[in-house]
């Protein structure tokens, strides 16, 4: 289940963005305008949306931000989705989702 709301989300956003407006970035934290802005875009284009999608819109932006830390301070201007940490963003996806437990619920007997 996890990969099917992985590929209906991830259309959302990009899969190549720039990330050389970088602010404030060390390891750990920083600001990148493009990807917030793309974030802000998938929410809103996904306010319809399941639960599951909506989660792991936060979850692709949590994996790209951290992608886009690591990329920034190596001299990379650029952050692609092929560079995402899956376990990473798995991670955060079901994070999240422990929030709601009926969520947890339909999640687990769906995968």
């Amino acid at each position: 289940m996890f990969e099917d709301i992985y590929n209906q989300a991830i259309i959302y956003y990009p899969s190549e963005i720039d990330i050389s407006d970088g602010k404030k970035v060390e390891k750990g934290s920083g600001y990148f305008e493009a990807l917030s802005k793309y974030w802000s875009q998938a929410e809103l284009k996904t306010e319809k949306e399941s639960d599951f999608i909506q989660l792991m819109i936060w979850g692709i932006f949590c994996a790209y931000h951290k992608r886009a830390i690591d990329n920034f301070l190596n001299g990379k201007k650029k952050v692609c989705s092929q560079e995402l940490d899956m376990e990473y963003l798995k991670f955060r996806f079901e994070e999240s989702l422990l929030l709601n437990p009926e969520l947890v619920a339909q999640y687990k007997t769906d995968t």
